[in-house]
């Protein structure tokens, strides 16, 4: 395996369940501390907890249908903050897209990193997607903390 892909994918698994680079909790850590009480709620207009992790998952499998050639695989808005209600069932998901991912970029040769992702608007490669997917976990995973950490604090 490359270096380059080596370096991508010990980050991702540190920021699901290492340590990751930012020195707070990993992934799996935040979600392990979310009561299933306080999936669903809501803090002045945001995302609940059950939705951000559905929309993480939606934009995860995203990028596994890229990496697998799956050009015409579109986050529709159905799947970009789901309606779900089964929290066991979203973590499962959730968990899925990290072993999918691990297993694809184990594979990946490192001359496709930078090999653009047609069919979108932007331009992007997929050294920048398989990065983003990353800061895109982390902004949500911090999101989460807090939604948790503010229901923790008024028992909600």
């Amino acid at each position: 395996m490359d270096t380059e892909v080596k370096n991508i994918l010990s980050l991702l698994v540190d920021t699901f369940e290492g340590k990751p680079w930012h020195g707070g909790p990993s992934a799996r850590e935040v979600l392990k501390n979310v009561q299933p009480k306080q999936i669903t709620k809501k803090l002045n207009g945001t995302h609940s907890i059950i939705e951000l992790v559905g929309h993480m998952t939606a934009w995860r499998n995203f990028v596994s249908h890229q990496l697998q050639g799956n050009l015409n695989y579109t986050v529709t808005d159905e799947h970009n903050f789901p309606s779900d209600k089964d929290w066991p069932s979203t973590l499962n998901d959730f968990f899925e897209t990290q072993n999918k991912l691990v297993s694809l970029l184990k594979h990946l040769p490192a001359n496709r990193l930078m090999d653009v992702v047609p069919g979108d608007h932007r331009s992007y490669t997929l050294f920048e997607l398989l990065h983003g997917i990353i800061h895109h976990d982390v902004y949500h995973i911090g999101q989460i903390a807090l939604l948790n950490k503010a229901f923790q604090q008024r028992s909600i």
